[in-house]
């Protein structure tokens, strides 16, 4: 596994297999999440912002893979934007729950060392719910802040299955997802 430093949403194109694992070595973004490679086709993809670990080879595009953009419904609720929310972690059966008058989005224990595409989900999920009263708009507003940080179509689509599971061995359920 080799060092790989990202400063900013940046694009890359490989042909071949690869892994690229998070800052816990979790799986983060690999060949197998998507048919690409195993058809002989091009694979572009972003990567956003972060320190990661990979093996394969793919190479360094001069500007991020533009992505469609999501145009967002009005939201049925009004929240400051400029308000920022804690990040807590502890026993909770909810997976994970927002709080709006204490400003603390609350996780399970068991994201702790998730890998990062499904904890972000999760987040972008829970931030949306300060727009939107249903979960189908907290979902695409996520998706949209995930698109715009660098995260892959691949990686949201499998975010919320797996976050939902009971299991914690995200390795092995990606494993079996990337497989399907």
């Amino acid at each position: 596994m080799r060092d790989l430093e990202i400063p900013e949403k940046t694009g890359f194109r490989t042909t071949l297999p690869f892994v690229i694992l998070d800052r816990y070595k979790n799986i983060f973004y690999t060949d197998e999440f998507t048919e690409h490679i195993a058809n002989g086709d091009v694979l572009n993809f972003n990567l956003p912002k972060g320190s990661y670990f990979y093996d394969g080879y793919f190479i360094k595009l001069p500007q991020p893979v533009k992505q469609k953009e999501i145009i967002l419904p009005k939201p049925d609720r009004n929240y400051d934007k400029g308000v920022l929310f804690k990040i807590k972690y502890g026993d909770n059966p909810n997976k994970c729950s927002i709080y709006h008058d204490k400003k603390i989005i609350f996780f399970d224990n068991q994201f702790l060392r998730a890998p990062v595409f499904i904890v972000y989900d999760i987040y972008f999920h829970e931030l949306g719910h300060l727009y939107y009263s249903d979960e189908k708009n907290a979902d695409l507003f996520a998706t949209k802040a995930m698109l715009e940080l660098g995260f892959n179509k691949t990686q949201i689509g499998l975010a919320p299955s797996l976050s939902l599971s009971s299991k914690n061995d995200y390795r092995k359920q990606l494993k079996i997802n990337s497989l399907q």
